[in-house]
């Protein structure tokens, strides 16, 4: 299942929230060539304090199962999907892409769980 973790000062309404996330996770289940139920998102609306200033801030970490034919393949694939992520974020915040840091960690398949009956 890949997962995303937000953390952000920016202040969404309800509204914007629930599209946001919508739409991160349709991005990710894209990027990732998982169906959408597979996808998880959660946002965080935090006080965050960066270079000191307290304006729009994101914190992204990805979590994620994919194969790579080479490690080539594996660095276009993350500069990708940084740029789509970064995108989305200033899409709906306007956030400086220098205030924001993203993490990429590569889960294996016998280290990640799910469900089955």
């Amino acid at each position: 299942m890949p997962i995303c973790q937000i953390k952000t000062n920016y202040k969404f309404t309800p509204e914007e929230k629930t599209e946001f996330l919508k739409s991160v996770a349709s991005e990710l289940s894209v990027i990732l060539e998982k169906p959408l139920p597979a996808v998880m998102t959660m946002l965080s609306e935090e006080y965050m304090f960066m270079n000191n200033s307290d304006d729009t801030v994101v914190f992204a970490e990805f979590r994620y199962l994919k194969d790579f034919a080479s490690p080539e393949e594996k660095s276009a694939f993350l500069k990708d999907f940084a740029d789509r992520a970064l995108a989305l974020f200033r899409k709906f915040t306007s956030v400086d892409p220098y205030r924001v840091y993203m993490q990429f960690t590569e889960m294996t398949r016998e280290g990640a769980w799910r469900y089955t009956e």
